[in-house]
């Protein structure tokens, strides 16, 4: 029997999003869908991948209407939910609702609604979606997907710092989203040796380099207020690459303030190109960074999913 698709709005909410201030976030947002009459149900994340499991659930039950409250690590663990069997069920609307530290995707769309405005918004973008083919960490082949971007490198490891919210790093955050990814980047450097690595961008011959970081996005924007300069499409069937070469832990240091300024890409290890697909290999056990989260570990393959996921805007 074919399942009937819900009307209703199902929330997946991560009230430790945002160092913890999505709960308060949630609360506003819940008598606000009451007073407007929204049909909805909800659920809270409890520990880390249950948003995975979560929006699987969702799919299987027969919901085609998914609202994400948290920040970008809940947006890409649903994600992973949707995506299970590589495909993006039909019909699917997707409604992301900024509510955690870093929320690099609303970035892209700064007129944007309220939240609200976004719940009862009719207005659909289909966006396209990163694939990265890798291993976990047994050496086990795995595919995962983001929609904002990608990161092997010094930013990856500052990534994983970033991402902790224990002990007096969870208040920092609080406190000022952009002290805490200074703070993760400048302890990410100190400890960074480069990467020796292979790249192939599309068909092209292997390229044998030395890195400190490369990053494959659709959206700019990461670890709080830091960006590329770089103009992107959400939609044009492209990823975008940037490159950063070896250099030294000094020249690293005066990357932060040129990644809050938007002008990495004019200090000279930086470079950047768009490509369709991207194989990294490297003899270093590195982590793989996806929109907050860990992927996995080299070799990778990058890809596109064209126009692969209808969000709500």
């Amino acid at each position: 029997m074919d399942k009937k698709p819900s009307k209703k709005t199902f929330f997946i909410c991560n009230p430790a999003a945002g160092a913890g201030l999505a709960h308060e976030r949630w609360s506003e947002l819940y008598d606000e869908l009451i007073v407007h009459n929204v049909e909805f149900d909800y659920q809270f994340t409890t520990m880390p991948k249950n948003a995975t499991i979560i929006a699987s659930d969702l799919i299987e039950r027969g919901y085609n209407r998914i609202a994400v409250f948290g920040g970008d690590g809940t947006v890409n663990e649903v994600l992973q939910g949707i995506m299970k069997n590589s495909k993006v069920p039909d019909q699917l609307e997707l409604v992301l609702i900024p509510a955690g530290s870093s929320c690099d995707f609303a970035k892209k769309y700064p007129n944007s609604k309220s939240n609200i405005e976004l719940v009862l918004s009719d207005d659909l973008f289909a966006v396209d979606i990163g694939k990265i083919e890798c291993n976990d960490s047994n050496g086990n082949p795995v595919t995962n997907y983001f929609i904002n971007n990608s990161s092997i490198g010094v930013i990856s490891l500052a990534n994983e710092r970033f991402t902790k919210n224990t002990g007096l790093f969870k208040y920092i955050k609080r406190w000022n989203v952009d002290a805490a990814a200074i703070i993760a980047g400048i302890k990410a450097i100190g400890q960074f040796k480069p990467i020796p690595c292979e790249l192939q961008f599309d068909e092209e011959e292997v390229h044998f380099t030395e890195i400190t970081n490369i990053t494959v996005f659709k959206t700019p924007y990461f670890g709080g207020g830091m960006y590329y300069n770089v103009e992107t499409k959400q939609d044009d069937g492209n990823l975008t690459v940037v490159l950063v070469d070896r250099t030294s832990k000094l020249k690293l240091l005066g990357l932060i303030p040129a990644l809050y300024a938007g002008t990495a890409l004019n200090k000279k290890p930086a470079h950047h190109r768009q490509c369709k697909t991207l194989n990294f290999d490297t003899n270093r056990n590195f982590y793989i960074e996806m929109d907050g989260e860990s992927a996995g570990y080299p070799p990778a393959k990058y890809s596109i999913l064209k126009q692969a996921l209808n969000i709500v805007i």
